[in-house]
């Protein structure tokens, strides 16, 4: 029964703070991704069709939305896989696992893989010009990037978590772009 419990505050606790935390950096990346985005653009690297991202997010979430459409845009249609929390028993449990591994609380969270394989999470919001540049990074770090207030490193030697939350990512179950 205390499990239970646990779980349903978990739930509530995470519906009721959904975007709270992303509001003030949002503002400021909205900006320099509509000033920057002709020339960022000439200059990204990798083959767009290798990436592909798995949102956890809430359809009251603006910054949710935003990326909901960007991310298509940016990427292509069918770049963007995206999973609805709220009325989601399933994708509920999977978030709860994303909290348990990396503490976070509000949406979106974003999968980026690249050409199959996971290379950062992000916690909210982000410029998609930069994307390629968080693959690079990631590469030359020789692990998994997690950009929330601050940026993490899962180390690749951490074959146990970076495989859990590529479970995470890729078995949630798909809800509407």
């Amino acid at each position: 029964m205390k499990k239970v419990l646990g779980a349903l505050l978990l739930a509530l606790i995470v519906l009721t703070s959904m975007c709270i935390s992303n509001n003030n950096s949002s503002t400021s990346s909205t900006s320099s991704t509509t000033s920057s985005s002709s020339t960022t653009t000439e200059t990204f690297t990798l083959d767009k069709a290798k990436f592909h991202f798995y949102m956890y997010g809430a359809a009251t979430c603006p910054h949710c939305r935003k990326m909901k459409e960007e991310i298509p845009k940016f990427f292509g249609k069918d770049a963007l896989t995206y999973y609805e929390l709220q009325g989601n028993e399933h994708n509920m449990n999977m978030f709860e696992q994303l909290y348990q591994i990396l503490g976070v609380t509000g949406v979106p969270v974003i999968g980026i893989f690249y050409d199959g394989k996971l290379y950062a999470i992000v916690n909210g919001e982000f410029p998609l010009e930069y994307a390629d540049d968080l693959v690079e990074e990631a590469k030359k770090a020789n692990g998994v990037l997690f950009i929330t207030d601050k940026t993490y490193l899962i180390p690749e030697n951490k074959t146990e978590i970076i495989n859990k939350l590529e479970y995470i990512f890729t078995n949630g179950e798909p809800s509407e772009v």
